[in-house]
């Protein structure tokens, strides 16, 4: 009796110590941000699924004392001693000899209640054997053993063997130890390893058919050979140790624990109202884990070798992730203790501290699975094990790898973090895998250290008019008194090698990826050019230090050579100026056109180099990009978010002017040209100035993406003021496959604007240089500025007249049709007034101004009225396009219009007398044909034109409707209304004509 009351008093003390979590919907972030007291039972850590129940009421789907026998076990123990820690719970629900998931369950696999990476595909462990191969190598002897921790059903090693013990015969030996707790698992390890069904003895011998070795081990650090090197694997085995759950409140953390509720007869979780030992930790910790990264690591140091460990982790950014799997779904983990999977995800950077700074291991990562893996080559393994298989197989293939590496399932979530202690003097390969063997992540090469000479080989190879010289790509046409050089890093193909040929460069000298040619390399290839037949020679290189360096050596040695040599250093980034002036960007390569055909037209030295010169003054480039760089053998070069973009970056991905939210193509275009004009390097342009325009892809937009920029960079310069001469566009200077554009401007000064075109029209067979595009307004009718300023006094007339008529337009079609016409009208008015309050209607380029309002009258009138309006005005402007600006502009418009009425006719089967809009149009057009002949409208012109178009309008009173949703009213006519697309039209060319009257 006497112990049964101090049972039940330290049940009460300790109750009484413990606040009641029952209501789980709060997250732990909540708790902290609500500052909850210490009685507050209403909070809860995140981990807990949301059940807001009562104490007395049993949580559905949950397992209670009466079904399970581990909570009845549990809740004699809670009964003797009080609520138990969070370790302490899982511990017992993973490894109690009797009733532990561990000892009990089919753990992996289909039939399990999760499926590790090994269990998707047999990729997995072939790549792990590959990278032990490629690791072992590196030993300075050649026995060495494989360790693995948790092994699961055996299945990873299975993989790994199949790829390491190739190498037994190649000169590598080794042993396999298997750390293993769970009498199941290691039944289930001999089964699929060794082909009998037993319980292997501890630290006994067993081989496989192959004659690979393996022993059955329970201690990391007594156990396997002290004076071999050793490759620890733990794949998904620290996730499993205990945590220790705490709740952050305003008195400090306070630890959670595990209790038995009576009542219901479940668990529940409770919060400790005093300090406990382990409260000092932060959320999540676990000294176990501790204590085994502590034996990893000095197994490391002891023997020499590394450890790879992977895990569901984080690098400290998380807090609270205990959570149960149950048949491959997350679960609450104390509603079936047992029979579920218990897990934490692992904190790397908690791991790591505990123990860089004690011992001297390099770490590597953590790196996330899809790196990880692509950095193994999974793409090749996966395409050389789909070759010859059936669709169906083919599929299975690439359906697992999709799961490996896929972001939602594992590729992200899952890390790998390498702990490394290498005894040999050989630099340890790391996570850069320069010397793997498969290829880098995303890059379809072969081997780092050749990827620039077989990418060269491979363009001269192709096109017949190149030559490789060493890393020289040389045109083989007859050598021009003045050879033009140019070069640089290897990584922006098409530059330089696709500009080399006959009317460009004579010849390109390449570096390594992002890396300048050494100088030997240039002076060799200045020695060909000029021992070919060159009397001259000229270097025209991007602003980089390293280009600055080796191609000014390279300068100063054929000086002393007596060669005659020049070099022309192009700094066109509008972004930013450094020390050494601003970079040099995709604008250089108008530059090289220039100097190409300069040369081929027999131009001198100094005629050549004044005339880059001046060229080279009048450009500006802006780069912008929403994704980082990662070329091959070379980390990422900066990092953006999904939502971010990066202005006024280099082709190397340095820093730009700023980091931006992501911004739609038409936002983004105006900030670029924002930062060339404005900027700190703008470029000097006014209003009404000819510029070049070249939109450059960095190598990661689509083309569709390209094409949009184009629109949106045309029509911003257009709206700034500029007359867009000509535009180039395409991939000319790329950054690997930077998900980024570049806009170049090179102003058309008057004294060079005519040569500048035949310049770069002038022909050559560089393969990467596009055709140019003539600007379709580069010839084409243009008014005056008061001119312009009457067609926008006008505009806004019609604006106003549309608003106030369009209930009367509305009653008007209401007759015979759905009431709709004159809010139609007044929609587009709206869109006019908004494009001339933003000055986005070029009104003094007809042909850009009706373009407009074709856009306008598609998208915002619809119906009958808006098809006929887009096409009138789409081809009125295509066919001011063609015609230039030759004849008188009345004479123009007119048979522009008259195009229009004839693309209506033809598309929409509208013909005079069908009651619509084109019975008031077509009379007013031919009135305005009549005067064709007249310099100018007189002010009865237009009075006479708005009269025609009212007698018009009115007329159709008469007409019977054969289109539009008035064709199909009873009678098809009413004799007192006229077509209310009609009337608009008149009301229209009224409000034109008022304004013209005023101003004559």
């Amino acid at each position: 009796m006497l112990n049964l009351f101090k049972t039940l008093f330290v049940k009460r003390i300790l109750l009484n110590e413990c606040s009641f979590l029952y209501n789980t919907s709060k997250t732990l972030s909540t708790v902290t941000d609500n500052k909850t007291n210490d009685n507050d039972t209403t909070s809860t850590p995140s981990a807990i699924v949301d059940v807001s129940q009562s104490l007395i009421t049993q949580k559905p789907g949950w397992a209670t004392s009466d079904t399970n026998p581990l909570i009845r076990q549990l809740a004699a123990r809670i009964k003797a001693g009080g609520p138990i820690t969070v370790a302490d719970f899982m511990k017992e629900s993973l490894l109690n000899p009797v009733h532990g998931y561990y000892t009990t369950q089919e753990v992996f696999g289909k039939q399990g209640d999760f499926t590790t990476a090994p269990e998707i595909s047999q990729i997995f462990g072939e790549l792990i054997g590959a990278w032990i191969v490629n690791e072992a190598e590196q030993f300075s002897q050649k026995f060495f053993h494989i360790v693995e921790l948790g092994p699961g059903r055996g299945t990873l090693m299975k993989d790994i063997l199949r790829v390491v013990r190739k190498n037994m015969f190649s000169g590598l030996h080794f042993t396999v130890f298997f750390l293993e707790a769970s009498p199941l698992m290691k039944r289930k390890q001999a089964q699929n390893l060794l082909g009998i069904d037993i319980e292997p003895a501890l630290n006994n011998e067993y081989k496989t058919k192959d004659g690979v070795r393996i022993h059955w081990i329970d201690d990391l650090i007594k156990s396997t050979y002290n004076d071999l090197p050793v490759i620890i694997i733990a794949n998904e085995f620290l996730d499993a140790f205990p945590v220790y759950k705490f709740q952050r409140t305003p008195k400090g953390w306070k630890e959670i624990l595990v209790d038995y509720n009576e009542k219901t007869k479940q668990l529940q979780y409770v919060m400790s109202m005093r300090p406990t030992i382990m409260s000092r930790l932060h959320e999540g910790v676990s000294p176990q884990r501790q204590i085994m990264m502590e034996q990893i690591t000095k197994k490391v140091l002891l023997q020499g070798g590394l450890a790879l460990i992977g895990d569901y982790g984080h690098w400290g950014e998380k807090e609270d992730t205990f959570r149960g799997f149950r048949r491959h779904e997350v679960v609450e983990p104390l509603s079936d203790p047992g029979n579920i999977d218990v897990t934490a995800d692992v904190d790397f950077e908690e791991l790591v501290s505990r123990v860089l700074g004690k011992h001297n291991i390099e770490f590597f990562g953590p790196l996330c699975q899809r790196d990880f893996l692509y950095n193994l080559g999974i793409d090749v393994r996966a395409t050389a094990l789909a070759k010859n298989k059936t669709p169906e197989e083919q599929d299975d293939i690439l359906g697992a790898v999709e799961k490996l590496v896929s972001p939602e399932y594992m590729g992200e979530r899952f890390k790998y973090l390498c702990a490394k202690a290498m005894r040999s003097q050989r630099p340890p390969a790391g996570f850069s895998y320069s010397n793997c063997l498969f290829q880098m992540p995303g890059h379809f090469v072969n081997e780092i250290s050749n990827c620039v000479d077989e990418s060269l080989i491979g363009y001269v190879r192709a096109h017949s008019h190149l030559e490789l010289v060493g890393r020289a790509v040389i045109a083989r046409c007859q050598t021009p008194k003045i050879a033009v050089i140019s070069g640089g890093g290897s990584g922006h193909e098409p530059a330089m090698v696709g500009y080399v040929g006959r009317g460009m460069l004579t010849a390109t000298v390449c570096g390594s990826i992002f890396a300048s040619p050494p100088s030997s390399d240039i002076f060799r290839t200045i020695v060909e050019l000029r021992r070919r037949g060159a009397e001259s020679i000229l270097l025209i290189i991007l602003n980089y230090t390293g280009d600055r360096l080796n191609f000014g050596l390279a300068m100063e040695r054929a000086r002393e050579l007596n060669i005659d040599i020049d070099m022309l250093v192009v700094a066109d980034d509008a972004a930013v100026d450094h020390a050494i002036g601003p970079r040099g960007l995709c604008g250089t390569l108008l530059v090289i056109k220039v100097a190409g055909a300069l040369a081929e037209k027999g131009a001198s030295m100094s005629e050549i180099v004044d005339f880059c010169q001046r060229v080279r003054g009048q450009l500006r480039t802006i780069g912008l990009s929403a994704s980082g760089i990662r070329a091959p053998g070379q980390s990422q070069a900066f990092e953006l978010a999904d939502d971010e973009m990066e202005l006024g970056l280099g082709i190397h991905g340095e820093s730009g002017v700023q980091k931006l939210k992501l911004l739609p193509s038409r936002q983004a275009v105006d900030i670029a040209f924002g930062q060339l004009i404005r900027g700190t390097r703008s470029l000097d342009v006014e209003r009404d100035d000819n510029v070049f325009l070249l939109v450059n892809n960095l190598g990661g937009c689509s083309n569709l993406e390209l094409g949009i920029i184009l629109k949106d960079a045309i029509e911003n310069l257009e709206h700034r003021g500029l007359h867009v001469k000509r535009v180039l566009c395409g991939e000319m200077m790329s950054s690997f496959n930077m998900k980024g554009f570049s806009l170049t401007i090179l102003k058309l000064a008057d004294d060079i604007m005519p040569s500048v075109f035949e310049l770069l029209d002038f022909p050559t067979d560089a393969y990467a240089w596009p055709k140019t595009v003539s600007d379709e307004d580069e010839s084409q009718l243009t008014l005056d500025q008061s001119q312009a300023e009457l067609v926008n006094q006008a505009l806004q007339g019609v604006v106003k007249r549309l608003h106030n008529e369009e209930d009367t337009l509305n009653k008007m079609d209401a007759v015979s049709g759905d009431g709709d016409t004159g809010t139609a009208f007044s929609r587009a008015a709206d869109a006019i007034n908004c494009d001339l309050a933003n000055n986005k209607l070029v009104v003094s380029r007809p042909s850009s101004f009706f373009r407009r309002l074709g856009l306008i009258a598609e998208a915002k009138m619809g119906g009958t009225s808006g098809a006929i309006c887009g096409l009138f005005f789409a081809a009125a402007s295509k066919y001011i396009s063609a015609a230039g600006h030759q004849g008188k502009t009345i004479e123009i418009i007119a048979d522009a219009f008259e195009s229009g009425i004839q693309s209506v006719e033809s598309y929409a089967r509208v013909q005079p007398g069908d009651k619509s809009l084109l019975d008031a149009l077509m009379p007013a057009i031919d009135f305005i044909k009549s005067k064709s002949t007249q310099d100018v409208f007189t002010a009865q012109d237009w009075k006479d034109l708005a009269l025609t178009a009212e007698k018009a309008a009115d007329d159709t009173k008469t007409l019977i409707a054969k289109v539009g949703r008035a064709a199909y009213a009873k009678g098809g006519v009413d004799v007192n209304v006229a077509d209310p697309g009609a009337a608009a039209v008149a009301l229209i060319i009224q409000a034109v004509s008022d304004t013209y009257v005023k101003a004559i």
